[in-house]
């Protein structure tokens, strides 16, 4: 498996990005294409970090007043096993969804 990036988070474990899984956020977000930095940044200093939809996921937030689709939030949706940690998607958003708070950064 080719490995785009990997990166310390901001509790210490290194996630990876997979080379299958960002061209699965291309096709679904292509305007995140010129963002691997800031997907970076938002693993490495979220300013919230929240519960997923499943256990083992966490969504990493970080708001951005400019970026290619206007001000708005970047999310960085992480699956959390055992052994390894990923990135499963990446997308902008206006707003922060619901749900319980694992870990809030230092603005």
């Amino acid at each position: 498996m080719s490995v785009v990036f990997e990166v310390a988070a901001y509790d210490g474990r290194i996630v990876r990005l997979s080379e299958t899984q960002w061209r699965h956020i291309l096709f679904f977000h292509p305007e995140v294409e010129s963002e691997q930095m800031k997907i970076k940044e938002v693993v490495q200093k979220p300013e919230v970090v929240l519960e997923g939809a499943a256990k083992d996921t966490r969504v990493c937030y970080r708001f951005y007043p400019s970026t290619p689709v206007t001000s708005k939030y970047l999310a960085v949706v992480i699956k959390v096993l055992d052994r390894e940690v990923f990135i499963i998607t990446s997308y902008f958003t206006e707003r922060m969804r619901k749900g319980v708070i694992l870990w809030r950064g230092i603005k």
